[in-house]
């Protein structure tokens, strides 16, 4: 009865507080109304984070022909525990406004009475302290890396926000799945001739080579121009090439299966497809033109003895091409097709025979591996993204840190 009392003329109270006009209440610590608009004002949309900051992401980043219009989560790229946490003000800190003359308590409830002045004052300094600490976020998620290296010829640019594409059920965009391409390429070694031996074309090569097979607008020599994708490389001497291929909102890829010199077989063209979706007899068509393409340049620049593969294949190369639609395991979902494409990399190079013969195909189907593998290996790839970022972060500071230091005056 007592609590019920004391409760009641508290109410009193604060209602007639409430009429003098002179003294506001503010039981929280939420945005003002001018913070909101501040927020609002951008042409970019806000996401809202773990952290409880707002990240701001442009909606550009949906763009170069990859699945647009679909909003992503930005749980990945700011998740408890992660290596920005300490970039940022915590929300909690931020927002506090310290207890003044006016406090009241009631079983652990803190109501702080503000004068006007107070309020206004406190919605600066919070307006203020988001404002800085947005930009803070903005520059971390607009942080840029050179996979493996910036002089690397075919290092892969990413941002940070790129992450955010290995969120649960978001595509694969062209800069992931070029990446973790580039990834594969860096696990090569003399040693492994599975993976020495293979040539990696990156996610823009595909559409390239349907413009130069078909001979699009009026120059003639628009083959030559292409031959510069795999400048300085034979790719009849290669066991395998591997080409993604993105038509229609979807991924599927194509393996390139050069025979060895003393086989007497005929390269083999396989087409790995995790939904169906993909035209194989389309897509054979044009890798079939590109291959004629690249044998008539080579039957006029390369001597008898240079010939990569079997002479009796390599006379009518063309016509000696063997087409293959694999049966492999199929996706459960209709946003992981991009996984596995680099699942089937993966898995293939850890596999596959230093060439490979007709006898080999025998090592697909639909159980060479589970579902839950392919689409597992987004979490694999997030890993590696972050890793890499945090080793630029650390190089960053430690050189700001040598070069403060160097400029010290003892």
């Amino acid at each position: 009865m007592r609590d019920c009392m004391v409760v009641k003329a508290f109410d009193k109270e604060l209602s007639t507080m409430g009429h003098c006009g002179r003294r506001k209440m503010r039981a929280n610590t939420q945005l003002s109304q001018v913070e909101r608009k501040d927020r609002s004002s951008s042409g970019r949309f806000p996401v809202e984070c773990p952290s409880g900051l707002s990240c701001k992401i442009d909606k550009s980043t949906y763009s170069n022909g990859d699945h647009k219009g679909r909003a992503f989560s930005t749980y990945s790229s700011f998740r408890s525990g992660g290596s920005l946490s300490n970039c940022f003000t915590d929300k909690k800190d931020a927002f506090e406004v310290p207890p003044s003359k006016f406090s009241r308590h009631k079983k652990g409830l803190t109501l702080v009475l503000l004068d006007e002045d107070e309020i206004e004052e406190s919605t600066v300094g919070a307006v203020e302290i988001t404002k800085q600490a947005n930009k803070l976020a903005e520059c971390e998620w607009d942080a840029m890396i050179n996979y493996p290296s910036r002089d690397d010829p075919e290092s892969v640019e990413i941002s940070y926000k790129d992450i955010d594409h290995l969120a649960p059920e978001a595509f694969l965009t062209s800069s992931i799945m070029n990446f973790y391409i580039r990834y594969l390429q860096q696990q090569s070694s003399p040693t492994n001739r599975a993976i020495w031996d293979c040539h990696f074309f990156n996610t823009y090569f595909y559409q390239k080579l349907k413009e130069a097979v078909s001979h699009k607008g009026s120059e003639k020599d628009s083959f030559i121009k292409f031959r510069r994708w795999w400048k300085g490389v034979n790719i009849f001497q290669k066991a395998y090439i591997f080409i993604p291929i993105h038509e229609d909102l979807h991924w599927s890829l194509v393996i390139i299966c050069i025979p060895d010199k003393e086989d007497e077989s005929e390269p083999i063209l396989l087409h790995l497809d995790s939904l169906g979706l993909h035209s194989s007899k389309s897509i054979f068509g044009n890798i079939r033109s590109y291959l004629k393409e690249e044998w008539n340049f080579l039957n006029l620049e390369i001597s008898p003895s240079d010939i990569p593969i079997p002479e009796r294949i390599w006379r009518h190369l063309p016509s000696c091409i063997d087409e293959r639609k694999i049966v492999v395991p199929q996706q459960k979902n209709d946003y992981d097709c991009g996984l596995f494409v680099l699942f089937f990399m993966e898995r293939f190079i850890e596999e596959a025979p230093e060439r490979l013969k007709r006898k080999d195909l025998a090592m697909f189907g639909k159980r060479w591996f589970k579902a839950e593998e392919a689409s597992g290996l987004r979490v694999k790839i997030r890993n590696l993204l972050e890793k890499e970022f945090q080793v630029a972060r650390e190089s960053c500071r430690s050189r700001e840190s040598s070069s403060s230091s160097g400029g010290a005056v003892g």
